[in-house]
């Protein structure tokens, strides 16, 4: 199982997938809300928590996140580096590959596509619409995830 994470300053999205790229299977996605009123040790120990619990749950052989390097805030910083950071380390522990994804990186010809195909209606005609929170975020995090398939 392939899982891909984005990671916002305000939200955790996850979706995993099985299969090949051609074929992939829907397995279970995410968008997890990060708590508001928490300082950057507790937020740290709730992404060790949170990142934890899913990594247990479906057991991913492949992990990526889409690294993004901009408008670098302390909130950001907090909010979504230093939840890459801890879920690189559990996937350390667990020995499971773990790499990242530029957004940069998400074009048609990783899908074997032909030059301007919409990646977000391919992907949804693949594994389908898949509500609530369908939204850009999570369809750009699936086509990580799909990266990844063989």
């Amino acid at each position: 199982m392939k899982i891909a994470f984005t990671f916002t300053s305000n939200d955790i999205y996850y979706v995993a997938l099985t299969g090949t790229k051609s074929q992939p299977t829907f397995n279970s996605k995410d968008k997890i809300v990060l708590p508001t009123n928490y300082d950057i040790p507790q937020t740290v120990a709730w992404f060790e928590t949170q990142l934890d619990l899913i990594l247990n749950t479906l057991n991913p052989d492949k992990v990526s996140y889409k690294l993004t390097i901009n408008n670098v805030s302390n909130n950001y910083v907090s909010n979504v580096y230093y939840g890459q950071a801890i879920l690189n380390l559990l996937c350390h522990k667990k020995g499971v590959s773990i790499g990242h994804t530029s957004p940069a990186s998400i074009v048609v010809g990783k899908f074997n596509q032909p030059k301007g195909t919409d990646l977000h209606k391919y992907l949804t005609e693949l594994i389908g619409s898949r509500p609530p929170y369908w939204d850009k975020t999570m369809r750009d995090t699936a086509l990580i995830a799909l990266i990844q398939l063989p």
